[in-house]
């Protein structure tokens, strides 16, 4: 659990004082916690079959699955062969996949906790998705630090 042990050297960190209302709406409204859908990315390409609501539904499913780690994980062959069927992109998969990763580890430090339930559900997130540990490591250490700037103290780990 390679990814598992790189979440516990970022989050080291001991002792803090609960989130305050105005420091949690601020770090959720930033990172846009509320929406419903994740945006796609205008220069994102995918293959002719796969229309724009094809793949805005897709991208639902993706994150639902996601969320719903790890009781969902017998859908998730499904839903690459659904990728497959729309004739999805690699690139575009990959950046999906690295969004809905990044929601997910947003999600789970803007309580300013991280806890081994959510340590377990990110690396098997990563793991489902094929994200490259060096790639999830940059992404945690990236949204980690954005988080720790907005609420001017580190995020505690409790995994």
């Amino acid at each position: 659990m390679g990814f598992f042990n790189a979440l516990k050297r970022v989050l080291t960190h001991e002792g803090r004082k609960e989130a305050d209302d105005d420091a949690t709406r601020r770090i959720r409204d930033l990172w846009g916690l509320d929406e419903e859908e994740p945006g796609a990315s205008p220069s994102a390409t995918v293959g002719a079959d796969a229309s724009a609501y094809d793949r805005s539904q897709w991208q639902k499913r993706l994150q639902r699955i996601v969320d719903e780690l790890p009781e969902s994980r017998p859908r998730w062959a499904d839903l690459m062969q659904d990728a497959h069927a729309l004739h999805l992109e690699p690139a575009w998969l990959h950046e999906r996949h690295l969004e809905a990763l990044a929601l997910l580890v947003r999600r789970a430090v803007a309580d300013r906790v991280f806890s081994e339930q959510e340590h377990r559900r990110i690396d098997l997130a990563r793991d489902l998705m094929n994200i490259p540990e060096e790639e999830a490591v940059k992404v945690l250490h990236d949204i980690v630090a954005e988080a720790e700037a907005v609420f001017g103290a580190p995020i505690k780990d409790e995994g």
